[in-house]
């Protein structure tokens, strides 16, 4: 990990974190999640001539896939969330009237995804969305809306479950060691350890 560096940006009306993971030596990269507008993180990439080998999704609600449309890079998405990348409506976007869909295929996550000599674990955890995962390279966890600074994600949209949420953010995040970094869709970054002690949803 000591060559990895980690860039955060945070994008569009709903402050939505988007994470960009690259390798000092080779520039090679991936993305966790990716908002529109992308110009931020396209600027940076650019710049600092970085090679983006794929993206990422934690789930597919519209303010952390809208910016795959600026760009043609690959994407990984849970197949139990394939079907909001096409509805505006089964992803939230007609909420703010915009019409945030991904014509495009993605690539259907399995447990893992390979990034140079990295595995990156990939960790469903359904409740916010149907196909919502959390994502694992080395010490830190890329969370989306799962689980957040005192907080866990909403349930309260399509095929959201307050009663799946909690159970997998116990049985699958909180056996993880306390020095874990979670870094959440929205807002400051945490810790396992933090979280599993002073979360009031636990």
């Amino acid at each position: 990990m000591d060559d990895l560096v980690l860039k955060v940006f945070e994008i569009g009306i709903l402050s939505t974190n988007a994470y960009l993971v690259y390798d000092e030596i080779t520039k090679k990269a991936f993305i966790v999640d990716l908002p529109s507008p992308s110009k931020s993180v396209l600027d940076f990439i650019k710049k600092n001539d970085i090679k983006i080998e794929f993206v990422l999704l934690t789930h597919a609600h519209w303010d952390h896939i809208g910016g795959l449309n600026e760009v043609d890079w690959p994407f990984y998405v849970h197949n139990e969330d394939k079907e909001l990348l096409t509805s505006a409506e089964l992803n939230g976007a007609f909420m703010i009237r915009l019409p945030f869909v991904i014509e495009r295929e993605g690539i259907v996550y399995k447990d893992k995804v390979k990034f140079i000599d990295y595995n990156i674990d990939v960790i469903h955890i359904p409740g916010h969305t149907p196909g919502g995962v959390c994502l694992k390279i080395g010490d830190w966890l890329f969370s989306g809306d799962t689980l957040f600074r005192s907080s866990v994600g909403r349930t309260d949209l399509y095929k959201g479950s307050q009663t799946q949420i909690l159970s997998a953010i116990r049985n699958k995040l909180f056996v993880l060691d306390d020095n874990v970094r979670v870094f959440p869709g929205h807002g400051p970054d945490t810790t396992i350890g933090d979280e599993r002690n002073n979360n009031p949803f636990f």
